[in-house]
């Protein structure tokens, strides 16, 4: 059955669109609560206002979903909640725990159908989620969701899955700068260290701390 919308409707047809659609779902749906009308010669020859008038609305809307992105960018969401063992959630973080953390930072009520979580999140972690804040407008922000009883703090705990220390291979990669020959030393300074033969015990440090001294000294190379 061709129709056409009056009121944009998620996911059939925007205000002013025609559109054919199962006509059960226009007879009891659609028509009935005044969101589209048969595609009579009449109807149609409102369409083009209709669109002209939806274009002008998601326009503002576009613009206002501009200025809530400036407000989440850089702000993860921290979600603390009760967790056991392994990591595993008492329960879970659904669209609605987002967008109510989201809300509290845009200032404003934000429905759950615009947070676009795939499937419910069941443990501690960070999570980059879509938030469609317009039809035109989906940031992803980041969810950092930690154990509400971390006992270094909610604050820290979110810090440390956000901020993650440095493992050894980046911190190669941040002393050796931009040039790709200092690199190349001290990787292989690195490695040379590191296969070195040496006998050790279990809980040996020595050739940790060889390394370590390696790095330093091609460190030191690279400031002169």
């Amino acid at each position: 059955m061709k129709v056409v919308f009056l009121e944009t409707v998620e996911g059939s047809g925007s205000m002013g669109e025609v559109r054919t659609v199962r006509p059960g779902y226009a007879r009891n749906y659609l028509l009935p609560r005044g969101l589209a009308a048969p595609a009579t010669p009449d109807v149609l020859a409102r369409a083009e206002r209709l669109r002209e008038i939806e274009n002008e609305r998601q326009r503002v809307q576009d613009e206002h979903a501009g200025e809530l992105v400036g407000k989440l960018e850089g702000n993860a969401l921290i979600i603390a909640v009760r967790v056991g063992e392994q990591g595993r959630l008492y329960g879970s973080v659904t669209s609605a725990d987002i967008a109510e953390k989201a809300g509290e930072i845009l200032g404003e009520e934000l429905d759950r159908r615009r947070i676009l979580l795939p499937e419910v999140i069941r443990s501690v972690g960070v999570y980059t989620v879509p938030i469609r804040l317009s039809r035109n407008v989906v940031p992803e922000v980041r969810v950092a969701v930690v154990d509400a009883e971390a006992p270094e703090g909610v604050e820290a705990a979110a810090d440390l899955l956000l901020n993650p220390p440095l493992v050894v291979e980046e911190v190669v990669a941040a002393l050796s700068g931009d040039g790709e020959g200092a690199d190349v030393t001290i990787a292989e300074a690195s490695a040379d260290v590191l296969t070195t033969d040496v006998e050790s015990e279990p809980g040996d440090t020595s050739l940790v701390a060889a390394a370590e001294e390696a790095i330093a000294a091609e460190e030191d190379t690279l400031a002169e």
